[in-house]
């Protein structure tokens, strides 16, 4: 069975107890199996409270997803103190912040049978490029190392993320990421295939496809699913049918290993753009159970029509958060 799941950014629920109740009731109505979070200890501002679990909520949180079945899959804290590039510099305080965040990998792995952790890359335009690289694989190397004695199998997946106009581009096209997982030469770790940040790439990433090939895909252990805007901004629902989220999963289940797990990274302020998040995350389980029941069907064309673009009732409003 292919785990499908979402974010568990506190926004979603507003960080009420009641109201993370009737999220989780709302994801297992649409047919949620996992769930996706990002864990973060030590200090914490209002913007990073929205997005990341916060340490003192981890044990009531996770013991609420795991009691009604969902599997977690952790995102490391995307606060500056876990960024990458600190393997290079500051490689042991490091090692302190990944720690509780691999005790929860750990306890995951043993009860799930089986946890993704997901990485960003080194990108700090103050390093070279072979800098940035170094660091990344230095971690990646760690990370295989400190869970390899782990009961149950705890995947680490770097996540394909956007080009961005200087800054260096490890891990930020399909055959950086792919040359980055092969050097660590780890059956642990893996790619995470964001394909919304990935189709954001097409503009400019010269020979890009939407299906790559064979050595990208079977080294996918992790999808990252959402959708674009008319302004190519990422992590809306998957509503609006830009990105070929069809044809890629159907790639991907074409491959000896099948599909691997699905997180939809839908963001709260990208939905509440198009009307009622949790409404248009309903719609996004809709979609996406379209298109993995037209690959079993063998019949990929047909449940392509049904992602109909999503029109609201007025023009799409921005809000902060």
């Amino acid at each position: 069975m292919t785990l499908l799941g979402c974010s568990g950014a506190p926004r979603w629920y507003q960080g009420d107890e009641g109201q993370l109740d009737r999220y989780i009731a709302l994801l297992k109505q649409s047919g949620a199996t996992a769930i996706e979070v990002v864990l973060h200890h030590g200090p914490a501002d209002d913007r990073t409270a929205r997005v990341h679990l916060l340490r003192q909520d981890w044990d009531r949180v996770l013991g609420a997803y795991r009691r009604a079945e969902l599997a977690v899959q952790v995102h490391v804290s995307l606060d500056p103190r876990f960024a990458t590039s600190r393997w290079l510099s500051e490689p042991e305080a490091l090692r302190a912040e990944y720690k509780p965040i691999l005790a929860v990998v750990g306890a995951l792995a043993v009860e799930q049978g089986r946890v993704v952790l997901i990485a960003h890359g080194s990108g700090d335009s103050r390093l070279s490029e072979s800098e940035n690289r170094e660091a990344t694989v230095g971690l990646l190397g760690w990370l295989a190392e400190e869970t390899a004695s782990t009961s149950g199998r705890a995947d680490i997946a770097l996540e394909l993320r956007a080009a961005v106009d200087g800054r260096p581009a490890v891990g930020r096209t399909r055959a950086s990421l792919l040359d980055l997982v092969q050097e660590v030469d780890s059956p642990r770790v893996g790619i995470c295939w964001d394909l919304a940040h990935d189709f954001e790439n097409s503009r400019h990433e010269a020979g890009w496809t939407v299906v790559p090939d064979d050595a990208f895909l079977d080294r996918v252990v992790h999808v990252h699913a959402h959708d674009i805007d008319d302004l190519w901004e990422p992590h809306y629902p998957l509503v609006l049918g830009r990105v070929p989220v069809a044809k890629q999963l159907a790639a991907l289940a074409r491959r000896p290993a099948g599909l691997p797990s699905i997180t939809m990274e839908v963001r709260w302020r990208c939905a509440e753009r198009l009307g009622q998040p949790w409404d248009l995350l309903a719609r996004s389980f809709e979609s996406i159970e379209g298109i993995l029941t037209g690959i079993e069907a063998d019949d990929l064309a047909a449940n392509e029509l049904k992602i109909v673009p999503y029109v609201p009732g007025a023009e799409p409003r921005r809000s902060q958060g």
